[in-house]
């Protein structure tokens, strides 16, 4: 399964970084995760992680006995996670880099962040199937992504029929 239909440049890895930055600082990753019903104790896999805003910001949510799995496909996306959790003490984030949540095991995970990637995935399909897999029963998937109206995106999720939409 792909995770990116190709693999930014560092430079452009690192003006998205950049511009992530100002994001977070206009709407904090952390209340954007609370607002979406992530607690503590669960275990998040945050898919695409970029630069790591999100997948911070979790591993404070959920704390010490919680779980974050940072997967990226780009290299500095990993080192920048992997960096910023020891500078913060983090020891619950697990970077991958790859293009498959295949290391997490089945109905793990409570709760999916999907953050700006979607419009990205050359098959979103395999993607969805491979997030499903690793969701809980009664796992969140919370999405969103810049390139694509809400309506869009929710149609996108749910037209294959393992997602159904919350309204949040």
């Amino acid at each position: 399964m792909m995770a990116h239909s190709r693999v930014q440049s560092n430079l452009d890895f690192r003006l998205m970084a950049i511009e992530f930055l100002l994001r977070d600082w206009l709407r904090p990753p952390i209340n954007v995760l609370r607002e979406a019903g992530m607690l503590p104790g669960m275990t998040v896999l945050d898919f695409g992680c970029g630069p790591g805003g999100f997948s911070l910001a979790a591993a404070r949510l959920v704390e010490a006995r919680g779980r974050v799995y940072a997967l990226d496909i780009h290299p500095l996306a990993i080192r920048m996670v992997k960096r910023d959790a020891e500078k913060q003490g983090l020891r619950n984030i697990h970077p991958i880099h790859g293009t498959s949540a295949e290391v997490i095991p089945d109905e793990s995970v409570n709760f999916v962040l999907l953050y700006d990637v979607l419009h990205d995935l050359p098959d979103t399909d395999s993607v969805l199937r491979e997030i499903h897999r690793v969701l809980t029963p009664d796992g969140i998937l919370s999405a969103s992504d810049h390139h694509l109206q809400a309506a869009g995106l929710q149609r996108v999720i749910t037209e294959t029929g393992l997602f159904l939409p919350t309204g949040r």
